[in-house]
């Protein structure tokens, strides 16, 4: 299913490829490791109980048992290829547990059972991020960008890129800026500064963040609120 995802459901170029299909097995693994354990387990175990009462030298009938029991998830959430994706596991997992089960009846190990999951995926891995793209540099029109994508906040008012506003409110010369710059490899401190002067009447505020890739925390915060 992660391998679906990588490759079918990739409608943009994507950096990581091998980090992504690791990460979203990580996510399916959490799910589908669930219902293995409540389900597939119990059903197997019934299953394991009929094949030794009725079903001896009959393990195509014990795998198409499974094959047929694990189209359930296909019923219950109404979807045809989660049951196929069901199906298809159950009868792996009841391959896989008759291999096992005659290996130990020849005295014979499992540790190919545990080492070419483990193979295969540090080849995909390995090969995935070899072919997927470089990733661009992260600028700081990137990390302000970045800083300025959320709604709701206090910096919707202040520039989306590096530059200066100015407006009046109640006789109020306001000038709002954007601001960024570097303090590291692809990391940047980006500060929305707002300045006010009526007459005497003047003051300042500000909000700076850190940003990273995929990253922000807020860092400083000063000044005065406005009197408008």
């Amino acid at each position: 299913m992660a391998y679906l995802f990588v490759f079918i459901n990739n409608s943009e170029t994507t950096y990581n490829l091998g980090n992504k299909l690791m990460g979203w097995s990580l996510v399916y693994m959490m799910y589908v490791g669930v219902i293995i354990m409540l389900y597939g387990n119990v059903v197997s175990i019934l299953l394991e109980f009929l094949r030794i009462k009725w079903l001896k030298r009959r393990d195509w009938l014990f795998v198409l048992l499974h094959g047929i029991l694990g189209l359930a998830n296909g019923f219950v959430f109404q979807n045809w290829l989660l049951g196929i994706s069901g199906m298809l596991a159950a009868i792996c997992y009841a391959i896989i547990d008759r291999w096992i089960y005659t290996r130990q009846k020849k005295q014979k190990g499992a540790k190919m059972f545990v080492s070419i999951p483990v193979l295969i995926y540090g080849l995909s891995w390995g090969i995935l991020q070899f072919i997927s793209p470089s990733m661009p540099p992260f600028t700081k029109e990137d990390a302000v960008e970045f800083a300025t994508s959320g709604q709701g906040t206090v910096i919707d008012r202040f520039p989306e890129k590096i530059e200066k506003w100015e407006e009046k409110i109640a006789g109020y010369h306001i000038e709002r800026e954007t601001t960024a710059r570097k303090i590291g490899d692809e990391k940047y401190i980006v500060t929305f500064t707002e300045t006010w002067k009526k007459g005497d009447d003047m003051g300042s505020r500000y909000y700076s963040y850190k940003v990273e890739r995929n990253s922000i925390t807020a860092y400083q915060v000063g000044g005065k609120q406005p009197p408008y």
